[in-house]
């Protein structure tokens, strides 16, 4: 059988230096029209005497339909071309791109807060599981068993029982269980939020600080190995991390902290515990140059637990090492939104707008999360209210750290910008 030369009108794909270009789709249509009247001798009718497409006869719907197959056939290429680069990759896709630098999406987490539990006794258990309360209706449990000692108090970790961004504000938990010997509960300090599955554009961001996790020596190197620190469930220890150095011989002000001489700073926002503390201060001793100094105000020993390629450990009398850092301080911000009232607004504007600012802030809606040591911009978070619809005009947008309202706000490098639905003011004028 010879071969048969099968040519088509139909415009190709074209492929550059600059990548993918698809052909517009009235001229993919307009090559398919011609491919049908070449099939059968120009005898089929496409267009009326006033040059308007005929689409309701058969050769208009093959036509069209095959045209639209051949269009989708085009986008989903170009889609699965663009996967391969990291900036626009997601999903599936993207997962597989972060596993090249040895990191995986992180998964939904729960809020946790330590509750500081008072009671009539000494050696009263409060068993892992047990439940409190917030005054938003949420239940968290307790993450393992906790002895109430000697002074009447302890503090244990609670973690919320939904996963997801859920507010959990200072003073805000209560019992839910009575417990004979347990008096009361309550936290001084806002727990840490959950978050939701890891989005597009957060695990994106974390791709490219981990770069240089598999480095040592060096402060993204340090950074990066905090921020792949997980628990024995999995969820992220640090929720953030700031580091940085002095490498002159005399001390330095960087903002509001004060560094030592060949130094190291590392701050970080994450609960502090037992097991936290040695998974911090291990990354830290891992990464950081021998023999320089440290910055902070949480000094912890750890043991050198190097094995051989064994499993044996190098040492029968462990070295041990003195590592110092800081626990990020929580600093509430506070929004203040004038919005222009419209005809068309619905009924639960102001509620969506704080969700819109909370979401973006939180890192949500694809937004990047204000971090450590970042400045903060009021216009950062335009987009995400005029996105609502054209009934959400903005008159302007104000921040705030707790003093007065203007148009940015800057964190110091050993502090964490947190917000609450509470702290977004929402008036409507006109």
């Amino acid at each position: 059988m010879s071969n048969i030369n099968i040519e088509t009108n139909v415009p190709e794909i074209e492929w550059s230096e600059n990548g993918i270009t698809l052909p517009e789709e009235d001229k993919i249509l307009d090559g398919v029209i011609q491919d049908f009247q070449n099939a059968f001798e120009n005898k089929l009718k496409f267009y009326n005497k006033e040059g308007e497409f005929l689409l309701s006869t058969p050769q208009g719907q093959l036509v069209t339909s095959i045209s639209a197959i051949i269009s989708d056939r085009n986008r989903l290429l170009a889609y699965y071309v663009n996967q391969v680069d990291p900036s626009y990759a997601m999903g599936r896709m993207q997962d597989g791109i972060g596993r090249i630098y040895f990191i995986e999406r992180k998964p939904a987490t729960y809020t946790e807060v330590v509750g500081l539990c008072r009671g009539g006794g000494a050696n009263v258990v409060i068993p892992q599981g047990t439940p409190v309360k917030d005054k938003a209706g949420n239940v968290y449990a307790a993450k393992q068993d906790y002895t109430i000692g000697d002074v009447g108090t302890v503090e244990a970790t609670f973690v919320c029982n939904k996963p997801g961004a859920i507010e959990c504000p200072a003073n805000s938990i209560d019992m839910y269980q009575r417990i004979a010997g347990w008096d009361s509960v309550e936290n001084p300090k806002a727990g840490v939020v959950g978050r939701n599955v890891e989005s597009q554009a957060q695990f994106e961001q974390r791709r490219r600080q981990s770069v240089a996790g598999n480095s040592v020596n060096s402060v993204d190197s340090i950074m990066a190995d905090l921020l792949k620190l997980t628990d024995a469930n999995g969820s992220p220890i640090c929720q953030d991390a700031y580091v940085t150095e002095n490498s002159l011989g005399e001390a330095i002000i960087n903002g509001n902290v004060t560094l030592k001489p060949h130094s190291i700073f590392v701050c970080v926002a994450a609960l502090d515990s037992f097991d936290n503390q040695q998974a911090i201060a291990k990354s830290i001793w891992r990464k950081k140059p021998p023999g320089c100094a440290m910055n902070g105000d949480v000094t912890v020993e750890i043991s050198d637990d190097t094995k051989d390629d064994d499993g044996q450990p190098l040492y029968s009398t462990p070295p041990t090492y003195q590592m110092t850092y800081q626990y990020a301080v929580d600093v509430s911000i506070y929004f203040n939104i004038v919005m222009t009232r419209s005809q068309d607004q619905p009924k639960n504007a102001e509620a969506l707008i704080k969700d819109a600012v909370y979401n973006a802030f939180i890192g949500e809606d694809g937004s990047i999360r204000p971090r450590i040591g970042s400045k903060i911009l009021s216009s950062d978070f335009l987009r995400s209210v005029l996105a609502l619809g054209n009934w959400a005009r903005v008159t302007s947008i104000q921040i705030a750290r707790g003093g007065n309202f203007d148009n940015k706000v800057s964190m110091g490098i050993n502090e964490m910008p947190s917000l609450t639905k509470d702290h977004i003011k929402v008036t409507f004028n006109g």
